[in-house]
């Protein structure tokens, strides 16, 4: 009687396994990632056989507006002031003045370099 009642039940529980399916929130949803994914070919292309860069790469070579308006005469005109900074820099000593003429150093650097442009 007691293997009866087991069997029953085993039975029992191997049809509700065979015929249930599961909740639909016990579904895994499908992976918008996995499904969008391309395939990616790793054999080699054309493109991978040129050597340096392509055209559309490079940069413009044309100088901007400011850039062209500058005259010599600015530079001429950063590279005195700059001048005048270091000496009055100096003149001033101490730290200040060290950044003073620092700072007049680089301005007179600039103004000499569009100045010879």
């Amino acid at each position: 009687m007691l293997r009866l009642s087991w069997s029953c039940a085993a039975g029992a529980l191997i049809l509700a396994f065979a015929v249930s399916r599961p909740a639909a929130a016990q579904v895994p949803a499908p992976s918008p990632a996995a499904a969008a994914a391309p395939t990616i070919s790793f054999a080699p292309t054309l493109a991978a056989t040129h050597l340096g860069f392509p055209a559309e790469d490079q940069p413009s070579r044309t100088v901007n507006a400011a850039a062209t308006r500058m005259d010599r005469r600015e530079g001429r005109i950063f590279a005195i002031v700059g001048g005048a900074a270091v000496i009055t820099g100096i003149l001033i000593g101490g730290d200040a003045g060290t950044v003073i003429a620092v700072g007049g150093a680089g301005l007179g650097l600039y103004g000499l370099y569009v100045w010879q442009r």
